[in-house]
């Protein structure tokens, strides 16, 4: 696998100041990344239309309220047209979102308020993503359970713990899951609380499946402290690409699933850029996406420098 030179976002847009980890959208055929500002300002974006990037616009600028909890980072997703932010309140009272249509934001709408009790393991951020209906999973306050909500039109259902399906399932304190549609399926992954690796379940038409450790399927993987894995489909040979931060603190790692003819997964390969290995800010987490069938890679650089960027050559 090869990528493209790593670029720091901040040579296309200014003023780009990240707090934690970027996370990325693509809404009516942009791509969005968005982030906490560096000075507790709330959500910002940038976007790039294949051309061009623009930005920063302050996602939150018109709305009162938005504070995120510490050490946690947003998540979107695109539901019926419109761009749903989700983020952990600063509180710690639970999850909420804000919602952009291309012009205007509106919320926050706190989800504990429509679902009834709710509450996340501090350091971690939830993560939004579709499968037929929109999904959002945390992480519980109580330790390294993990939960979700589904949007059924307006409607949050109550929350589902996946435990009650596949009981082993275990998050690392601090760490977040991500979740993504694949072959049909929906995979969960996540860094497993013995540290030994990122595990995912598959929830198919049978239900949830149990967790498959790729540690134990590639030989060799590590995370470092603190921070979760990223997934996104690989383009045209229709591979499933997960990335994380190495436990030696050297960088970011990847290692790719072919679902359509092998089944297996490869070992795991060190994201080297031709003008330089990428650094990855301690406690940080990688956010990968598929634009225009490239997948994008995005990170919050070592040196606390603003966000980084590379894509995977064809």
């Amino acid at each position: 696998m090869k990528f493209t030179d790593q670029i720091n976002l901040s040579n296309y847009v200014k003023n780009i100041g990240i707090k934690g980890s970027p996370s990325a959208a693509i809404y009516r055929d942009k791509l969005y990344v968005i982030y906490n500002g560096i000075g507790g300002d709330g959500l910002y974006f940038v976007t790039y239309d294949g051309k061009d990037w623009a930005g920063p616009t302050q996602l939150s600028g018109v709305i009162s309220g938005v504070g995120i909890a510490e050490n946690s980072s947003p998540s979107a997703v695109v539901v019926r047209d419109l761009l749903y932010v989700f983020y952990n309140g600063v509180g710690n009272d639970g999850t909420y979102y804000i919602t952009y249509d291309g012009k205007e934001a509106k919320g926050p709408v706190a989800i504990k308020g429509l679902i009834g009790s709710m509450s996340f393991s501090k350091g971690t951020s939830p993560t939004a993503t579709t499968y037929g209906d929109p999904y959002v999973f945390w992480v519980d306050g109580g330790g390294d359970d993990v939960y979700y909500s589904i949007l059924d039109h307006s409607t949050w259902t109550g929350q589902t713990r996946v435990k009650a399906y596949v009981p082993s399932v275990g998050v690392a304190s601090g760490t977040s899951t991500f979740a993504i549609e694949y072959m049909a399926d929906f995979y969960l992954f996540y860094n497993g609380t013995g540290n030994d690796g990122t595990f995912y379940t598959v929830l198919t038409n049978h239900g949830w499946q149990p967790p498959v450790g790729i540690k134990g399927l590639i030989g060799d993987m590590g995370f470092r402290k603190n921070t979760s894995p990223t997934a996104c489909l690989s383009g045209g040979t229709y591979q499933l690409l997960v990335f994380y931060a190495g436990s030696g603190k050297d960088g970011i790692y990847v290692t790719s699933y072919d679902g359509t003819g092998s089944k297996t997964w490869a070992k795991q390969q060190h994201v080297t850029c031709p003008n330089g290995d990428p650094g990855i800010l301690d406690g940080t987490s990688p956010c990968s996406i598929l634009y225009n069938q490239t997948p994008y890679l995005f990170w919050n650089g070592s040196g606390n420098d603003g966000i980084f960027m590379t894509t995977v050559q064809a």
